[in-house]
């Protein structure tokens, strides 16, 4: 069985992409999937600030740009089970290629992982790149700017036989904001979630933890579990999910350190 490639992109920054790869790709590792994280922002990788991963003499760049092998540059994340890609962080980074690009996903095609979650730039660097993964996700907010970009984005996804579901982030509620049937209308279909703009997320951007496992129990960490029942149907293991969290989080750190 191939892995399921997963594009997580929005058309503008700001919109919560990266926070929303790394709970979607921590809770379908939870669930009991191997789960392979790939900042694929070249220019502005953040996955490694999220979940404290700093100072990897490696990253994404290297594997694109130099030819260095995968199993090199992924490392384990411990304390959610996660293997991540971190981004390279270098002067004068150079934007890979369609052939470079080609060559990365026919190598993780053949790797034994069940999800690969791709947190992308905002925008279209490389388009063909659509045409090589199984499932879009594009974030949006409740707002006209960021809608009409993400329709836009949808339509770009559509020329290269790419499905798309939609994800609304950091919705407050408030009478200026676009309603959620709204965007749907706009988008053409169902959003596969919305999440609400609440104190767990900038708190655990801030600690290095996850959302969902900092607190399972929030509106934003229910809302992604179920995101991620929707593309994982082991339901074996979501008792187990629903039993761990922080208490979980700090015996890995401890496990990892000591």
């Amino acid at each position: 069985m191939k892995p399921y490639l997963i594009k997580i992109s929005s058309q503008k920054g700001g919109v919560g992409k990266t926070t929303i790869s790394v709970n979607l790709a921590t809770v379908l590792q939870e669930l009991g999937n191997d789960v392979l994280l790939v900042d694929f922002d070249i220019a502005n990788p953040s996955v490694g600030f999220h979940l404290g991963i700093e100072n990897q003499n490696l990253g994404i760049s290297d594997i694109l740009l130099k030819n260095a092998k995968i199993n090199d540059v992924a490392i384990p994340h411990t304390p959610t089970g996660l293997r991540v890609i971190p981004g390279s962080i270098v002067a004068d980074q150079k934007d890979p290629s369609l052939l470079q690009i080609q060559r990365f996903i026919t190598e993780l095609k053949k790797s034994k992982y069940d999800y690969i979650i791709f947190d992308t730039a905002p925008g279209y660097l490389v388009p063909e790149f659509s045409s090589m993964c199984d499932e879009g996700i594009i974030i949006t907010t409740p707002e006209l700017s960021s809608c009409t970009s993400c329709v836009r984005l949808a339509n770009s996804y559509k020329k290269y036989g790419l499905k798309a579901n939609m994800i609304i982030n950091r919705v407050k509620n408030k009478r200026y904001e676009l309603h959620t049937k709204e965007i749907e209308e706009m988008f053409g279909s169902k959003a596969l979630t919305t999440l609400p703009e609440v104190e767990v997320v900038p708190k655990s951007i801030a600690m290095h933890i996850p959302a969902t496992l900092l607190d399972k129990h929030s509106i934003f960490s229910k809302d992604i579990f179920e995101s991620a029942r929707f593309f994982s149907s082991n339901s074996n293991n979501v008792q187990n999910y629903e039993k761990g969290g922080i208490i979980s989080f700090i015996l890995s750190l401890f496990r990892k350190y000591r």
